[in-house]
């Protein structure tokens, strides 16, 4: 396998993951409790299934949107933790079967490499102008009853 398959998705993943976090960045208080969650040192939501969760768990990604970053996520990390990782091998192809959300994207194919590509970017062209959309609605400090 060459070297620059394994890199493609690693890449397509970390921007995801920091799409996400930039997500959060925006609809969170503006505060240092704020920065501590999303960087740092064992940052509570600073690892990619931890944005992806939290995202989800805030509206701020649909269900679709969730389990599809989960699927990616996994190959990510078969990709990640194996020298010879392939889009051959039949746990990364059951994966990228499982990817539907960039159906819609003209052509059809049928390679795991394909499906993985498609998707991603159809996460990435949802997500790359989320962090201006959730910038007009974040979080306010709320007054509490007593």
């Amino acid at each position: 396998m060459p070297k620059r398959i394994g890199g493609v998705v690693l890449v397509a993943t970390a921007f995801i993951d920091d799409l996400l976090g930039r997500v959060l960045a925006a609809f969170l208080i503006k505060n240092e409790s704020a920065e501590m969650l999303l960087s740092g040192f064992n940052a509570p939501l600073g690892a990619f299934a931890t944005k992806i969760v939290a995202c989800n768990a805030m509206g701020l990604i649909t269900d679709e949107d969730r389990q599809e970053c989960n699927f990616l996520r996994r190959i990510r990390n078969e990709f990640a933790h194996k020298v010879r990782a392939s889009f051959l091998d039949t746990k990364i192809k059951d994966l990228c079967s499982n990817l539907t959300i960039g159906e819609h994207f003209r052509g059809t194919t049928t390679t795991a490499r394909g499906q993985f590509t498609r998707a991603s970017l159809a996460l990435i062209v949802r997500l790359v102008n989320r962090p201006y959309s959730v910038r007009q609605r974040p979080l306010k400090y709320g007054e509490w009853k007593l």
